[in-house]
């Protein structure tokens, strides 16, 4: 027994509970850009949640969940910085809600050392390391094109929650759908759960990322990285093969999985206002329309023979 400050005696096993809940006061904030060669880590910096960005995920207040400290309907200027405005009315808004990807695919795949190399520049060695009873929610957060965002990968343990009620209960932003390359029965599932979000409209709506992982195990593959591609291609989803044992190309796939959900997020954007202003625009002329329309077909992937599939920066 310990005492507070007012005399009062508490038991120090609440106190050690109370100090093993508390959310830590630093959180890692990885860094990231994308450059002609491809993506570029530019390392991990440890950031105190006092000071994190209201603004890390949507691009306006209307996306904030509500607050008793503010309606969420609160207006602000798109060009202000939240992180350096400290009298900005939009500070008094709750954070955003993070993008939800849920990490899809048979057992084994290597769902969770994905998950575990997300979090960190570190090499996890995840071959090694023992990740039995580790599926959860983890969350990282990742500074991409001046922007930070949270995303919270959900791994749920296989048979636990039927897909339709993992899309109920997480909502998520993004799909990662994983196989391996060394397990032809993986693909099958990997190809079952395509299809259905296929016939769910997700893939149209949401990130979808079909993975093939232990790409790193060349004597016991047996699916080759054309017979992915041409799954993904099937689904008009994207493609990449990852080794989580290794950390190969796993930050490509992290940085992915954000750019697919802001890009899938802006052309619902897109797609929402050019329906509001269509009456306006049959009045502007067929060269106006055809611009718009243009941009429209760029952005949202409307020109699928220009588009490729392993391209994780484009729709």
């Amino acid at each position: 027994m310990i005492p507070d400050a007012l005399g009062r005696c508490r038991s120090t096993t609440s106190v050690r509970d109370a100090e093993e809940t508390a959310e830590p006061e630093y959180y890692r904030l990885r860094h990231f850009s994308v450059t002609g060669k491809g993506v570029v880590n530019c390392g991990d910096s440890f950031r105190s949640r006092r000071s994190r960005s209201n603004v890390s995920v949507a691009s306006d207040c209307s996306e904030y969940s509500g607050s008793s400290r503010g309606p969420p309907s609160m207006p602000c200027s798109g060009g202000t910085s939240m992180a350096s405005s400290a009298n900005s009315s939009c500070l008094n808004l709750s954070r955003p809600r993070p993008y939800v990807g849920l990490m899809l695919g048979a057992a084994g795949v290597g769902k969770t050392s994905l998950i575990h190399q997300f979090m960190t520049s570190e090499y996890m060695n995840a071959y090694e390391a023992s990740l039995d009873d580790e599926c959860g929610e983890k969350s990282v957060s990742v500074l991409l094109d001046g922007e930070e965002s949270e995303l919270v990968f959900v791994d749920l343990p296989d048979g636990e929650m039927s897909l339709d009620d993992s899309i109920v209960t997480h909502d998520p932003d993004a799909f990662i759908v994983v196989y391996s390359v060394t397990e032809p029965s993986s693909v099958q599932y990997a190809d079952q759960i395509l299809q259905t979000l296929w016939k769910m409209s997700a893939v149209a709506n949401k990130a979808v990322i079909l993975v093939g992982s232990k790409s790193d195990l060349v004597r016991s593959r047996m699916i080759t990285a054309e017979a992915g591609r041409k799954l993904a291609n099937t689904y008009d989803c994207k493609f990449i093969e990852v080794s989580g044992g290794l950390d190969h190309r796993v930050d490509e796939l992290l940085v992915g999985v954000l750019s697919q959900i802001r890009l899938k997020r802006s052309c619902r954007l897109s797609r929402s206002r050019s329906l509001g202003r269509r009456s306006c625009r049959l009045h502007r002329g067929a060269r106006h329309t055809s611009s718009v329309k243009g941009l429209l077909h760029v952005m949202c992937g409307a020109e699928p023979r220009s588009k490729s599939c392993e391209n994780l920066q484009i729709l």
